[in-house]
């Protein structure tokens, strides 16, 4: 493969994806919050359902499921990136089997998901700013 032709695109943090329950996001969220002294990002669903909590430029996620245990579904980590176009461009040259193609999320990213060979989500997600209401 020739890199001189191939944009490149740049990593730029990740973040912990941490599965929770409905009994445990709450205490979870206000633990981060009122003990670690995370700042509250974005809250969505009754529960609330996934919340993102950041504190010096990095990120942990609650992702709420009915269960604990070991999943292979789901997202494993998740990965801001810039040029998101790019970063889908090699995937696919590279033989990667994407969830779906870039998607526009009401949270302001679009994002790709890459299919580990468990099943785990690996997500890309490039920060747009356009959230929906």
């Amino acid at each position: 493969m020739n890199t001189e032709e191939i944009p490149s695109s740049c990593f730029q943090r990740t973040a912990a994806v941490l599965q929770v329950n409905s009994r445990t996001v709450r205490p979870m969220r206000d633990f981060f919050v009122e003990r670690l002294g995370f700042e509250l990002g974005t809250e969505i669903g009754t529960g609330p359902k996934f919340v993102t909590l950041d504190r010096d430029g990095q990120t942990i996620m609650l992702a709420c499921h009915r269960t604990f245990g070991f999943r292979k579904h789901g997202w494993a980590a998740y990965f801001w990136v810039e040029n998101i176009e790019a970063l889908h461009d090699e995937f696919e040259r590279r033989g990667a089997k994407l969830k779906s193609p870039i998607t526009d999320k009401p949270y302001g990213c679009r994002e790709i998901v890459a299919m580990a060979p468990d099943g785990r989500e690996i997500v890309f997600g490039e920060i747009t700013g356009a959230q929906a209401d």
